[in-house]
């Protein structure tokens, strides 16, 4: 099996959020956050630049079990079609690539215990 080089860091957490405007103003307004690229009602990437720190959030769907649970580890790819195609030669559960707005490319994948992770390319 070909090793996961393209694997080039850490890229973020998401935290997944019941109301997404509220949130994105209390990361601003109580932690200091500010805000680098959001997609109204979609989503947010928001950057702590004395922590050195980026947290994205994303509305959670009505009655998810996303919010409370955790948030999504991101890793940083330098090419994320690559990724995706090793991990499902691996035998591992990939979605596919796609953008929110004038977001990079991500996508998700899941650990053989059922978590959540995501890829961004880089």
């Amino acid at each position: 099996m070909e090793n996961m080089d393209q694997l080039v860091g850490f890229s973020h957490p998401m935290l997944y959020v019941n109301d997404f405007a509220r949130a994105v103003r209390w990361y601003q307004d109580v932690l200091g956050f500010k805000v680098r690229h959001e997609s109204p009602g979609a989503y947010a990437s928001l950057y702590h630049e004395k922590m050195k720190f980026r947290l994205d959030l994303h509305p959670s769907e009505a009655d998810s079990k996303d919010v409370g649970f955790g948030p999504i580890l991101y890793f940083a790819t330098s090419n994320i079609d690559h990724t995706l195609t090793s991990l499902r030669e691996r035998g591992v559960k990939v979605s596919e690539a796609r953008r929110e707005g004038g977001s990079p490319r991500f996508a998700s994948f899941w650990d053989c215990e059922g978590n959540t992770l995501g890829l961004e390319e880089k």
